[in-house]
């Protein structure tokens, strides 16, 4: 597969509707976000351990090779050169929440919701990467194969609370007794190193996608990208590239992982 943004390839391949958010009220948020089956992570680490999937984690570590090295991804890699690569999964599957559509638009709703999840990788030269499974009826497919290990590292900071991910600006936070703290630098910019209120969190969403949602000028112009949030902390976020419009993965109702498609493009898909 040739290189492209992070999610772009893998949400295709897995089939997933992408539908734009839009925009609604202003009620408080609440309630605890829904959590996928207890089951469910161990069926998706079965899943990730197939030899189809091993084939896959090999083809997508060479291709990283071939990609850090300047060269083009979508050549063919021979058994040999797989095999070379030894992939494995490490650890458990791990639930990945993400944004919900229903909070951003001012509902009384959880903040985020399950989206898919996520198990780790290893290749025998020491590279890693992560793969994103959703199920389809009783089985599971991997969607997506990211390098790095964010989707598994920072979900097991759940320390009694909820993880969860606002992709568009590559940010993870979490949830713990009505507050709502960074886990990563861009969160902590995002909402101060002290954290702050899940209300204060909505508003702040919504603030900040409200005018990017369908119908929206930004969103008709075309451009869809430029988007440096002001956190409602002290200043800017740093740049981390362009954000489409806000949308949601219409198989979970979660708001897309596909939305940080240009921003985490330190990240690739070379699947």
């Amino acid at each position: 597969m040739r290189t492209s943004a992070k999610l772009a390839a893998g949400a295709v391949s897995a089939g997933i509707g992408v539908t734009a958010l839009i925009g609604g009220g202003t009620a408080m948020a609440a309630g605890p976000v829904p959590a996928p089956p207890a089951a469910d992570a161990a069926a998706a680490g079965k899943a990730a351990a197939q030899p189809a999937v091993q084939q896959r984690l090999g083809s997508f570590f060479v291709h990283y090779d071939q990609h850090l090295q300047g060269k083009l991804t979508d050549q063919a890699v021979s058994p040999a050169a797989i095999a070379a690569k030894a992939p494995r999964v490490e650890g458990t599957a791990r639930p990945v929440f993400s944004l919900n559509p229903a909070f951003v638009k001012g509902e009384n709703a959880p903040v985020a919701t399950y989206a898919y999840m996520a198990i780790g990788a290893r290749s025998a030269s020491g590279q890693q990467a992560t793969l994103w499974l959703t199920k389809t009826g009783k089985s599971w497919d991997v969607m997506n194969v990211t390098s790095g290990t964010e989707e598994t590292v920072y979900p097991a900071k759940a320390d009694g609370g909820t993880v969860f991910t606002e992709p568009q600006i590559h940010a993870w936070y979490r949830l713990l007794n009505g507050r709502v703290t960074g886990l990563n630098d861009t969160a902590v910019t995002s909402v101060g190193k002290s954290g702050t209120t899940l209300a204060a969190y909505q508003r702040l969403v919504r603030t900040r996608y409200a005018d990017k949602l369908p119908g929206s000028r930004y969103a008709t112009s075309g451009k869809l990208g430029g988007y440096s949030p002001t956190t409602g902390v002290s200043r800017p976020a740093p740049d981390r590239g362009t954000a489409p419009v806000l949308m949601a993965l219409g198989a979970g109702g979660a708001v897309a992982a596909a939305a940080g498609i240009a921003v985490a493009r330190r990240r690739r898909v070379l699947g």
